[in-house]
């Protein structure tokens, strides 16, 4: 009997996630941070308001009306100014949601489903390049408003597709740019040279642009895809000075007439080289040959004046610095928090004799403090189910961390130390609604007392304790003006300012009660000063090309992290004579920013919001698909609403060759509660007796599950229940095709479960999937609840283990073991889908690479697979400006050992092995793809098989 499984079940899968899709397609115009998506669940006594002026609707919590008002001044100021400068102007209302759910400084915004912003309530407070702004929520609002105009540009036959299908994703064709095109034009306007505010004037952008003309210019294929390869957001970089380039050269207006011309193009990365000869002249690699020597020519100056002077030299103790690291000094030993890319998060402490040890390894610290006794403290962000990402204060105690805040969003925390007899008390910092706090805890991390609280004008940075306790010293902000350096009588509660410069004064750390030591960027780029607050003299302690940063003071030496080409090193400042001295007034200078807020205005009172407005599908996209057998058209929808809560996607097709229906149904609500419904045929011809039968069997699945019902140990434990239902049949014919052929019985799949979830698994920068710790699951299901032709129960345990080998290797092991009784559906093992798994019960089928699918079945199974996966290379490289390139290549050596069988039967393993080698296929400049070419060896003289097979898809 020949069998054809023929296309129109990928179809139908295809139909089924076309939601997905829809997202997938509009993934790289889902800009300027990770798509965090839902907002946090709503506590106790909070309530989301909507207040809505002529462009905008802003969604807030009702304690955060002041913020939406000045959100929604900034978004209304912007709007002529944006939508002049960029020559186009949305047609709808931008949905603005106010959010403060992270410990973090960011935002995004996209055009998908709607034009939406998502603004988090956290203005940047030191160790980032966010802090050449005059007011966060205008910085943040201007970029994000950028992207917005950008790309909901459509002109011509997009335009004309928009008007018939919607907000579909092949109206967008500014979404389809390589990253540093989008990027760059929001760093580009948020930027003013004349006002000093903006990354794309900073010197800290200034810094990493000239260590990159030093050190050889990306080529226009390693900027396209910016994915690992330093500098981290090198988009951002480049794209900035791209468009600054653009403009000095070819002005304004050519850029619009560029921008204008591109959003007619239905297929629009095919037109990229083409539309911008059309209006340059050249193509993009003559562009950026021309790109090249600009720079060269800018930075020219600077690194003449720089090299004019003798470099300070250094000792370097460490060069894994792949981001700026937190520091502290307990007076003897210099203490940094270890991210490197390729091994976890660790505490790492430098002896006097050079000798590193690590003292603790863990996960998304932020912020280190050491006191004389070598206690450590710090803060991390913690993962919270309710979609919170808050950060709390830890300290280790025999090595193993405790845990002495809870929920209290300390981003910061240093030792106040009262003497060694007396108890040691904590100065936190806290950034909650946007508004910066100290207070006063105990050694224990209980709240004794605020000692300062500021207003919405105010950030608090970087600070530290003087040995005395008496006072401490910060980077802060003020309204309309820069970052200087204050004092803070802890007594008192009073402010003393040190600085009023126009330069970034950061790091500030005590000497001894009268001398202080910080980074600041007086001149070309940030070099180590010491000041004396006596005679408030300065001396300058480095002169470095690149710069300097988190000055430590140890022992009488200063360790820094110096910035290079590759990354922060840190290094000793060897001994040496002082490179200048000078007077602090020297420095004086001052911003006076504009006031944002001057011009309130009009907005509507605002209302409860209502997810309704939003919530209707903006788009619809036609699906058609068909061959010998049949013939499918139909439609897919999707929609969500403002805060993200709700969330849908919906499709329907028919077959016009045999009368069918089908379609699909997915409903989230927040990470609380899923629903799906599908309706799909699978079709096969089969040879009966020299007769052509059509078999078309129907499989209708519906599930409804509430996860995350409970949770625990930072959200890593989660606990989900939910019913599971199958129901499949092959059909009988209908009068104009009575010939379908009935080979297998009808069968229905009733099942209630619970799952209990646990991953504490980490992935890192430079290594291949998972690299450390465990993913595991325990399901249980039951036939016995829901009408089912099986009756027994089922219990599935799949448990993943990782381990971090040196390098960028890992050793992954992964065992599933699946019981079922009574009659249950039996289980199916073979084939080399890893991946199968569309939903969270009802799972019947594993895989066994070199052998056929379901090459074993039963109601038992166990299989086991063992991999050693390690990075080959880093290509990072793109297909000039086509929307395809390569990222890391891997390999992959693989073990696979199982079995399925019928209770009181033999087990009868099968093994496997085989090499994968795996790439990142990077699609439309930011996607991605995990591609696994392989080769597989079934030992078993029967059953096994040899293969080469090619899987798209993340390994377990």
């Amino acid at each position: 009997m020949a069998c054809l499984h023929n296309s129109l079940r990928l179809l139908s899968r295809v139909i089924r996630y076309t939601g997905l899709a829809l997202a997938l397609a509009l993934a790289p115009a889902i800009v300027s941070a990770n798509n965090e998506g839902a907002v946090a669940w709503v506590l106790p006594g909070e309530e989301w308001k909507t207040l809505e002026t002529d462009h905008f609707a802003v969604h807030f919590l009702s304690q955060h009306q002041p913020q939406a008002q000045r959100a929604a001044t900034i978004a209304e100021t912007q709007w002529p100014l944006l939508t002049q400068r960029l020559g186009w102007t949305p047609q709808d209302k931008i949905q603005m949601v106010l959010t403060d759910d992270f410990d973090a400084s960011n935002g995004w915004a996209t055009p998908d489903p709607f034009n939406q912003i998502r603004v988090f309530l956290s203005p940047p407070d030191g160790g980032t390049t966010l802090e050449a702004y005059d007011d966060w929520l205008n910085l943040l609002i201007t970029h994000e408003l950028t992207h917005i105009i950008h790309l909901d540009m459509a002109r011509g036959f997009p335009a004309s597709v928009r008007k018939v299908l919607g907000r579909n994703p092949l109206t967008f064709p500014h979404a389809y740019q390589p990253g540093f095109l989008i990027e760059g034009l929001a760093v580009y306007t948020e930027t003013d040279h004349q006002l000093g505010l903006g990354r794309g004037q900073s010197k800290g952008y200034d810094m990493q642009m000239r260590m990159e003309v030093l050190n050889g210019i990306d080529d226009l294929n390693q900027v396209t895809i910016s994915l690992r390869d330093w500098p981290l957001g090198k988009h951002y970089l480049y794209g900035a000075y791209y468009y600054q380039f653009l403009t000095e050269t070819y002005g304004e207006e050519k850029l619009r007439q560029y921008m204008a011309l591109y959003s007619r193009n239905i297929v629009p990365f095919v037109f990229l080289n083409p539309d911008v000869k059309k209006v340059y002249g050249k193509s993009y690699p003559a562009l950026w040959n021309e790109f090249k020597g600009w720079l060269e020519q800018k930075f020219e100056p600077q690194i003449t004046a720089l090299s004019a002077q003798d470099t300070t030299a250094l000792q370097t103790v460490s060069n894994e610095g792949y981001t700026l690291d937190a520091s502290a000094s307990d007076g003897r030993n210099y203490y940094y928090l270890r991210r490197n890319g390729d091994d976890r998060q660790a505490i790492v402490r430098i002896s006097p004799d050079g000798k590193q040890q690590t003292l603790a390894q863990l996960q998304g610290a932020t912020s280190l403090a050491v006191n004389p006794r070598g206690q450590l403290l710090y803060t991390r962000l913690t993962s919270r189910a309710d979609g919170r990402f808050w950060s709390d204060i830890f300290t280790l105690e025999n090595g193993r961390e405790k845990r002495l805040t809870e929920a209290s969003r300390y981003r910061e925390v240093q030792w106040l130390n009262a003497g060694l007899n007396q108890p040691q008390r904590l100065i936190a910092k806290r950034l909650q609604d946007g508004i910066s706090q100290l207070d006063l805890l105990s050694e224990n991390g209980e709240l004794l007392r605020t000692l300062w609280q500021g207003s919405l004008d105010d950030v608090l940075g970087e600070y530290t304790v003087a040995a005395d306790g008496k006072t401490l010293v910060a980077t802060v902000k003020r309204k309309n003006q820069g970052w200087n350096l204050e004092l803070f009588d802890i007594t008192t509660g009073q402010w003393q300012a040190l600085t009023n410069s126009k330069a970034i004064e950061t790091g500030p750390q005590f000497i001894n009660p009268h001398t202080l030591i910080y980074a600041a960027d007086y001149d070309q780029t940030y070099n180590i000063y010491q000041l004396d607050l006596n005679s408030r003299q300065v001396t300058q302690l480095s002169h470095l090309m690149g710069g300097a940063l988190a000055p430590q003071w140890v022992d009488g030496k200063v360790f820094i992290q110096n910035y290079n080409a590759r990354g922060y090193q840190h290094s000793l400042i060897k001994p040496g004579q002082p490179v200048a001295q000078f007077a602090l007034d020297e420095t004086q200078g001052q911003y006076n920013y504009p006031d944002p807020y001057q011009q309130p205005v009009s907005h509507s009172e605002g209302r409860d919001y209502s997810p309704w407005p939003t919530l209707s599908p903006t788009r619809w996209m036609p699906l058609f698909g068909g061959d010998d057998h049949a013939t499918l058209a139909g439609a897919a929808i999707d929609g969500a609403d403002a805060l993200l809560r709700h969330s849908y996607i919906a499709s329907y097709s028919y077959d016009f060759d045999n009368d069918l229906n089908a379609g699909s149904l997915q409903y989230f609500y927040d990470n609380k509660w899923q629903f799906s419904a599908l309706r799909e045929h699978s079709y096969r011809e089969h040879d009966i007796n020299g007769e052509q039968r059509l078999q078309i069997r129907r499989s209708d699945v519906l599930e409804l599950a509430r996860i995350n019902l409970l949770h625990a140990f930072e959200n890593r434990l989660q606990f989900s229940v939910g019913i599971h239902s199958d129901q499949e049949k092959d059909l009988t014919g209908n009068n104009d095709n009575p010939a379908y052929v009935q080979m297998l019985p009808a069968t229905k799949e009733g099942l209630f479960g619970a799952r209990l979830d646990f991953s504490n698994a980490e992935a890192y920068l430079n290594t291949p999937g998972y690299s450390w710790g465990h993913n595991a699951a325990l399901i249980w299901e039951t036939n016995n609840v829901i009408d089912s032709d099986y009756d027994g129960e089922v219990i599935n345990l799949n448990w993943s283990a990782y381990a971090d080998l040196p390098g960028s290797s890992v050793l992954a092991f992964n065992t599933a073991n699946a019981y079922a009784s009574g009659q249950s559906k039996p289980f199916t093992l073979g084939g080399n889908d890893l991946q199968f798994s569309d939903t969270l019960f009802g799972r019947d089928s594993w895989a066994l690479r070199g052998y056929d699918d379901a090459v074993r079945a039963g109601t038992r199974l166990n299989v086991n697979t063992l991999e050693w996966r390690t990075q080959l290379s880093s290509i990072e490289r793109n297909l000039g400006v086509l929307p395809v390139g390569l990222g890391n290549v891997g390999a992959n050596l693989f073990i696979d050992h199982g079995a399925a069988w019928q209770e009181g039967q033999s087990s009868d393993y099968l093994t496997s092995a085989g090499v994968e080698l795996s790439t990142d296929l990077v699609v439309f400049y930011a996607m991605p793809l995990p591609v696994r070419l392989g080769y597989a060896h079934g030992f078993d003289q029967h059953a096994g098989k040899d293969e080469v097979y090619l899987t798209v898809g993340y390994q377990f």
